[in-house]
C-alpha cells in the first residue's frame, strides 16, 4: 500500500478514535444521571432501566469498535497492516478503505460471520 494512502487511513483511524471516546465519555455521564432522580413510579423506573440498559449496550458496542480501530492503528506501527488475521492476504484496498479497521479479507469475513 502506498504511503500516502497509508497516512490517509491512518488519519481517519485517528478522527473515529477521538469520536468513539468522545461519544463513551458522554453516553457514560447520561447513563449514570438517567435514573437518579429522587422517587419514580413503576413506569418511571422501568423507562430508565431501559434506557441504562441501551446506553451500556450502545457503550460496549462503542468499546468494541474502538479495540478494533487501536488494533489498526498498531498495526501500521508495526507495519503489519492491511494483512488478513486469519490467512495472511493483503486485504484489499476498497475495503480498508470502507472500513479502516478491517481485520480480516471477504472470504475470512465471510467465514467468521457464517460461524
Amino acid at each position: 500500500m502506498k504511503a500516502t494512502k497509508l497516512k490517509v487511513l491512518q488519519r481517519r483511524l485517528q478522527e473515529k478514535r477521538k469520536e468513539l471516546i468522545s461519544g463513551v465519555r458522554t453516553r457514560s455521564a447520561s447513563s449514570l444521571q438517567a435514573g437518579d432522580d429522587a422517587i419514580q413510579d413503576i413506569a418511571d423506573q422501568a423507562a430508565s432501566a431501559y434506557t441504562k440498559e441501551f446506553l451500556f449496550s450502545l457503550g460496549d458496542a462503542e468499546r468494541r469498535l474502538l479495540r478494533q480501530v487501536d488494533a489498526a492503528l498498531d498495526k501500521m506501527r508495526q507495519n503489519t497492516y492491511g494483512r488478513c488475521e486469519k490467512c495472511g492476504e493483503e486485504i484489499s484496498e476498497k475495503r480498508l478503505e470502507a472500513l479502516p479497521f478491517a481485520g480480516y479479507c471477504i472470504p475470512c469475513q465471510e467465514e467468521e460471520e457464517s460461524r
